[in-house]
């Protein structure tokens, strides 16, 4: 009693430092149910719910978990009622943004409407060494997350095991995948033929429909929504989990990862389009562009690949020129080989990766040889290795986590916002470490139609642990879209999208640019086939890259250097 005590009777306090009385009554209210034994689950929750002012959320929910708890109440159920609470004390608001038709302007600037519109800005894109900056997004209901780790079970529904804040909460994912949980949001999409709107609400009705992703098996909307906040990297057992500090996982195909992803559970699964479209939803919704390209740019240019300057025996480091070294970021990765009289520099090539194939830079420091200054590339490496000129070191994807040293719950990323050389976090989910997310829902046919352009038809999966590599009986097609032309191996631009709300993401018109509409691009096949999306970009590939970035010419079996897979969220079993 005496830790409810000291939470429940903590005041909370206006902005001047006054205790607000009605909130100490119903504090009072509590702990006099509390004593008498009343106090059940209906009244806990519709008095804290009472006490969320949009503002406060944190605050509130950690003054109620403790009183959540009760016998045979799971995590996962009580993160639901707090969800259900959030729902209602936001049930008067509507946010929307509206952006411009694509026939009406390329500009993809949104504009904030209904209660979006009330004097606030877009929330701010911080980076690891800015100032503490006001963030409404860490704390509206419409915005607000808990990490925690949980496992996937069989109804669709996870097993919570901490959340972050309790003791043995786990950040490094070896305990169990660690998932962004926030309140699941009713979309609503059209246009007027000037504009489009997206409109988020927190309960159903008038056309606000949940995500696709958000429909659970029974065909009920969801009141939790959760994605994995990692890339995928492999604990102890050699299942991929989802955790800072992490590798990721190149030259790993999907096929490959769908067995990983099931030693954390029979029921796991790739992530999904549901997990990108949520993404790119949250995304709008705080930062009031039609895409992140632009204002968020993730690791798109950060594509450098040298021969040691000197030779050394026995190091864990590399020499390069000053000038070369310049390039170079901590923490960042490389991958060398040994590539001899060969010419080539495709990581893919065994011999520009039999070295090492992934290690991180633990620090860059100047070291002088033979009265020549260079810079050294110190390495985490388990064992010293010789190095040549004749080797070739390579930039490689960043491990996870590098997102950590952004403010709380904001948005950003480590170093610059928009040089293209950082991994990015949104609504807490790290995006873009320098190579794209492999699939496996949905899965693309592709054909060329009329001997004139592409055309895809997309299969989707709604349980995830029948993904699978090929389109099986447990595929459903969902959608289609064709390509402007019929060439083959090239970037198409994106100039117009389908709805969020989808269960995969279409692509109605292109004929885009990379500073124009949704900023980003789509990669045809060199022929007809079966296709599995790699989605946002790699390390060298700049102006396509994006959230609505597509690789659209690689198969399920496809093993690159240049694509990871990871774990799905909640739309891994829908309905």
């Amino acid at each position: 009693m005496a830790d409810t005590w000291e939470l429940i009777n903590h005041p909370l306090t206006d902005e001047t430092g006054l205790v607000l009385a009605a909130q100490m009554k119903r504090q009072n209210d509590i702990l006099a149910g509390i004593a008498a034994g009343t106090a059940g689950a209906e009244f806990v929750d519709a008095t804290f719910r009472g006490l969320l002012d949009g503002k406060n959320t944190t605050e509130i929910f950690w003054s109620w978990w403790p009183l959540s708890a009760g016998d045979g109440v799971t995590k996962y159920q009580r993160l639901e009622r707090f969800a259900k609470m959030l729902a209602e004390s936001a049930r008067s608001k509507t946010y929307t943004v509206r952006f411009y038709s694509d026939d009406v302007s390329g500009d993809y600037t949104g504009t904030p409407l209904d209660d979006l519109a009330d004097g606030r800005e877009a929330a701010p894109l911080l980076t690891d060494t800015s100032p503490e900056t006001a963030d409404w997004s860490e704390e509206d209901p419409f915005t607000w997350y808990i990490r925690a780790n949980a496992l996937s079970l069989e109804d669709g529904t996870m097993n919570v095991l901490a959340v972050e804040g309790e003791t043995g909460f786990d950040l490094s994912g070896e305990t169990a995948p660690v998932y962004c949980f926030a309140l699941s949001l009713m979309l609503k999409e059209w246009e007027d033929g000037a504009y489009l709107y997206n409109s988020f609400r927190t309960f159903e009705g008038g056309g606000y429909d949940p995500m696709a992703g958000d429909v659970a098996p029974d065909k009920s909307r969801r009141w939790l929504t959760w994605h994995p906040a990692f890339l995928g990297g492999k604990n102890s057992k050699g299942g991929m989990t989802s955790g800072a500090g992490l590798p990721p996982m190149p030259w790993t195909s999907a096929n490959a990862a769908i067995p990983m992803a099931r030693k954390i559970t029979a029921y796991d699964a790739l992530w999904t389009d549901c997990d990108q479209q949520y993404v790119l939803a949250q995304w709008r919704l705080r930062h009031w562009t039609l895409s992140n390209s632009g204002k968020l740019e993730g690791c798109t240019v950060y594509n450098y690949q040298y021969s040691p300057a000197v030779a050394e025996t026995g190091v864990k480091r590399v020499l390069v020129t000053k000038a070369q070294g310049a390039n170079f970021l901590v923490g960042s990765a490389v991958c060398m080989g040994e590539r001899g009289e060969n010419t080539g520099t495709d990581r893919n090539t065994d011999y520009n990766h039999n070295i090492f194939n992934w290690a991180k830079i633990s620090s860059i420091t100047n070291v002088t040889v033979s009265e020549t200054e260079y810079v050294a590339l110190n390495l985490e490496l388990d064992s010293p290795i010789d190095t040549t000129t004749t080797m070739l070191v390579s930039t490689m994807p960043w491990e996870s986590g590098t997102t950590e040293g952004v403010q709380g719950h904001s948005d950003g990323c480590r170093g610059n916002l928009t040089n293209g050389k950082y991994p990015y976090r949104v609504a807490g989910i790290e995006m873009q470490i320098g190579a794209y997310t492999e699939q496996l829902d949905p899965l693309w046919k592709a054909s060329i139609v009329d001997d004139d352009h592409w055309h895809y038809d997309a299969f989707s999966c709604k349980s995830g642990e029948k993904q699978v590599g090929s389109i099986s009986s447990d595929y459903a097609q969902t959608g289609s879209f064709d390509l402007n032309d019929k060439a083959t191996w090239s970037w198409h631009y994106i100039r117009k999208l389908g709805k969020l709300g989808t269960e995969a993401m279409m692509y109605e018109k292109f004929n885009g640019s990379g500073s124009t509409y949704v900023r980003a691009a789509f990669v045809s096949p060199g022929s007809a086939g079966l296709y599995a999306p790699w989605r946002g970009g790699g390390l060298g590939d700049g102006a396509p890259c994006g959230l609505p970035c597509a690789y659209g010419h690689l198969s399920p079996a496809s093993s690159c250097w240049n694509g990871v897979p990871r774990l799905a969220g909640s739309g891994k079993k829908r309905g």
